[in-house]
């Protein structure tokens, strides 16, 4: 069903070809000589200009993703829930509810949900929370999963910290909670938002948003790393820091045929309020340097054309590649919203190129949000060759506010 209970599709067509011809002097013995030299010149600049525009002779295929917004799912109560397909061709759900962390998994795309398997809770004389679940498949068949430990008072008295655990078959049961790593015991020196990835060199990277290190206000994106599959942990590196602001939310993704690793940042320096930007670093996750803000290996992820107004907020962003190599990018966005914060904004999707660059096409899984509810800390999977699903924490609704699902057709067009 949809949030409001209406039935609509929706697609973002791509835009049109550009038509270039040129012009033929068909009478020359009509016209002086000069003017025949003249329109030669003119039909040689013309027939350049049209071989420019019809290269490459095989068009690139433009994806456009169509909402079946009928078919939007609520799964659960809780919320920042990611989705991951495994390779055993599972779906798996990871998701924060209450002070705790959870897993739920199904067979197939339409398959029914099993219930939730807890990864991992505080003790009661803890004080703290579990929030912003993430997890990756290693090469190995584990699945390694990670959160945030948040003090549940805001009084100084315990650190913020990065917190992960494994599981050997497939979810069902986990490991220990182990503490990566703890930063600063205040709001504005905690650290926030782990994101696990793991390299084809073995290495296993967990990204997160730091405020422990910097001057006050200001955040930036570090790296924990290990070489032997988790068992022990170097010191955290800082990997991106635009000075006097506070990149966030970092997803890292390695593309394919050797185009990098990627990072997609929420930044609040490169267009006003928080826009999404793609930090880009080599193959092998090389961490040599600090990226700044004025480095060309950081950039808009946003087409041109396709760039909001300066105060129109547009962050946490989530970045997969599709498996033909589209890059597709999800943030939560004010525009056509209410423009405070991101308490009344709504998730919007982009398809961008196998470079992570230029995205465009924008969408919304979720076009009749109501005008008092929110979309947020959203994120992407594709569950097989045609279908990219959409995962949202939607609040505000009159019941059923929690975890959603939206499903779109991937369909590729020749421009």
């Amino acid at each position: 069903m949809s949030i409001n209970g209406k039935m609509r599709a929706q697609s973002t067509a791509p835009p049109g070809g550009i038509d270039c011809r040129p012009l033929l002097a068909h009478e020359s013995g009509m016209v002086s000589a000069r003017a025949s030299r003249c329109l030669m010149k003119t039909f040689r600049l013309c027939l350049v200009c049209a071989l420019c525009l019809a290269a490459p002779l095989i068009p690139a295929a433009s994806v456009t993703l169509e909402w079946n917004t009928g078919a939007n799912e609520f799964v659960t109560r809780g919320g920042y829930a990611r989705m991951k397909k495994l390779s055993t061709g599972e779906i798996a759900l990871v998701f924060s509810s209450g002070d705790s962390v959870y897993i739920k998994k199904k067979n197939t795309r339409a398959g029914a949900w099993d219930p939730a398997v807890r990864v991992a809770s505080p003790a009661k004389e803890s004080g703290y929370r579990y929030a912003n679940a993430e997890m990756c498949e290693l090469a190995d068949g584990r699945l390694y999963y990670t959160w945030n430990a948040r003090p549940a008072r805001k009084d100084g008295h315990l650190p913020y910290k990065i917190m992960a655990a494994f599981s050997s078959d497939g979810g069902r049961t986990w490991g220990g909670a182990r503490d990566l790593h703890a930063a600063g015991n205040t709001w504005r020196t905690g650290c926030w938002e782990p994101c696990p990835i793991q390299l084809p060199s073995g290495e296993l990277q967990v990204w997160y948003a730091d405020e422990s290190t910097t001057p006050a206000g200001d955040q930036t994106i570090a790296v924990l790393r290990s070489r032997d599959n988790g068992a022990t942990w170097l010191k955290p590196v800082t990997a991106i820091h635009r000075e006097g602001k506070r990149d966030g939310m970092p997803v890292p993704v390695l593309l394919k045929n050797n185009k990098g690793l990627v990072v997609a940042i929420e930044d609040n320096g490169i267009d006003g309020a928080f826009k999404p930007a793609i930090i880009s670093f080599t193959p092998d996750g090389n961490l040599d340097g600090v990226v700044g803000g004025q480095s060309p290996r950081r950039w808009h992820a946003l087409r041109r054309d396709c760039r909001l107004p300066a105060a129109t907020y547009a962050g946490a962003p989530y970045l997969i590649q599709l498996s033909t190599g589209e890059t597709v990018l999800s943030v939560q966005s004010t525009e056509n919203r209410r423009n405070e914060a991101h308490k009344f904004a709504n998730l919007h999707v982009y398809v961008g190129d196998d470079s992570a660059k230029n995205f465009a096409n924008k969408s919304t899984p979720f076009p009749d949000l109501p005008e008092n509810a929110a979309a947020l800390w959203n994120s992407l999977c594709q569950v097989d060759d045609d279908t990219l699903v959409a995962v949202a924490s939607i609040s505000g609704l009159p019941r059923d506010n929690g975890i959603w699902i939206a499903t779109a057709r991937i369909t590729r067009s020749r421009e």
